[in-house]
């Protein structure tokens, strides 16, 4: 059995992860040798934390988890993932999926990375798109004429 590790959050409340949950993360590996009790203090809010260490504690042994693309469907995603991870992710704000996103990139853990990136993406095909230039802050720099143009022939995109 892993020791646990005590890792307290930007807000300062604390959890207790198994030590080789940590070990998979090169960043966490580094604070962790660096510290003289054995314990991590990271810049995370500790619900972005706490989904991330319950994904891998529940996933201690997958190596890997295959996600086909395309998407074409909401049911395709939802098939190749584990029901808990999509019950969790599909709570989750675009705003937190960002986050959780980001926090699994810098600590590099893949295997939450590529799911919730693949949950992104399928929430984002079926969103209109003037609300992903909303969320992404995106600018409109073509004219009417030129949008109609690339969407017909990108129709394919949208089957």
């Amino acid at each position: 059995m892993d020791s646990k590790i005590q890792v307290t959050s930007q807000n300062n409340q604390n959890l207790y992860v198994d030590k080789g949950i940590i070990l998979q993360s090169t960043k966490l590996k580094e604070i962790l040798g660096k510290s003289e009790n054995n314990e991590i203090l990271i810049d995370i809010s500790y619900d972005i934390l706490e989904i991330i260490f319950t994904f891998y504690e529940n996933h201690k042994n997958k190596k890997e988890i295959v996600i086909t693309a395309p998407l074409n469907k909401q049911s395709n995603f939802q098939n190749q993932i584990d029901k808990k991870d999509y019950q969790i992710l599909e709570k989750l704000s675009l705003s937190k999926l960002q986050q959780l996103i980001q926090v699994c990139y810098d600590l590099q853990y893949t295997l939450l990375l590529n799911i919730t990136c693949a949950s992104l993406a399928n929430k984002l095909q079926h969103m209109d798109i003037m609300a992903i230039r909303q969320m992404f802050n995106i600018q409109q720099d073509q004219s009417k004429e030129q949008i109609e143009r690339i969407l017909l022939e990108n129709k394919w995109l949208r089957e």
